[in-house]
């Protein structure tokens, strides 16, 4: 028998009609990413990161433990993006990337519509990166390195794991702690995450900002080695301008830079040929030796 039940317990009567997302979807969906500006991944991540902090003294004098979970899946989303965006763009500048991922698997859409960018994002865009084991095992597939024998690295992704733990935590189950993350987060099982204060998402927010750039600067460096060591580098600047510039600009931070510039730092970061001129002496002594 049919009941007919007063809504006592149902927080809005608000109907929502058929398409209502249909419309939704057609006004905030863009052909092209908005607001990068051509900037690297690692300023996009960390303007990202920062209007996390932002929102989270924004709503400081109107806490609630539910700001702490909505944040804490954002700070990591943008982790996500980086990880995909920057081993997008290394296929794009590095030949020997490129290379390595010609015999993985994509989505179809990507090889009619001709984008190899597309390709490679589509392709890890099937994949989770907010996990330290699938951050290394994608960066070894993509381009060849093996970001475990770093340590001061592999202690930063560790960290890393831990922050993706609790964002699973916080958007898969409401903050309740299983028992798998209960083993490497070193808590209780069927604890719940609570972030009490604002300053609990500005520490998470560290430990992601904190990965990001321990990987960028990594990631940069294995590549360049391998031009060094493969010779894909002449040493001479006028024929090494535009590889190396694209490869730069593609790891560069211009918030580093300007505060690098700011505080009367080194130069070498501040231009694509500065920081050529500081590793020519290793070209040159590659080139000597071969």
């Amino acid at each position: 028998m049919a009941h007919t039940l007063p809504q006592v317990c149902l927080a809005s009567s608000a109907n929502v009609g058929a398409g209502t997302l249909v419309t939704l979807a057609g006004s905030v969906v863009s052909s092209d990413r908005l607001d990068t500006g051509g900037r690297a991944p690692v300023d996009i991540a960390f303007d990202s990161l920062l209007v996390v902090t932002q929102l989270a003294v924004a709503a400081s004098s109107n806490w609630h433990p539910q700001h702490g979970l909505i944040l804490s899946a954002s700070a990591v989303a943008a982790a996500e993006d980086y990880f995909r965006s920057i081993l997008t763009l290394c296929v794009s500048v590095c030949s020997y990337c490129e290379d390595r991922v010609r015999p993985l698997e994509t989505r179809m859409e990507h090889v009619f519509s001709g984008s190899v960018d597309g390709a490679v994002r589509g392709m890890l865009d099937l994949e989770s990166l907010s996990s330290r084991d699938n951050v290394i095992s994608w960066t070894k597939k993509v381009t060849g390195q093996d970001l475990s024998k770093s340590v001061s690295l592999d202690t930063t992704m560790r960290e890393f794991e831990r922050a993706c733990h609790i964002r699973h935590s916080a958007v898969h189950a409401g903050g309740y702690v299983s028992t798998r993350a209960a083993s490497i987060l070193g808590v209780a099982p069927g604890s719940w995450i609570s972030f009490s204060s604002p300053t609990a998402i500005h520490e998470f927010v560290s430990v992601v900002a904190s990965t990001i750039r321990a990987y960028n600067q990594s990631l940069f460096s294995g590549l360049l080695g391998r031009w060094i060591d493969e010779s894909f580098l002449s040493g001479v600047w006028a024929e090494d301008r535009v590889a190396f510039g694209s490869l730069w600009r593609a790891f560069r931070s211009e918030k580093d830079i300007e505060s690098d510039r700011i505080a009367g730092g080194k130069v070498i970061r501040q231009s694509a040929y500065n920081a050529y001129r500081a590793v020519r002496p290793l070209i040159v002594s590659r080139m000597a030796s071969r």
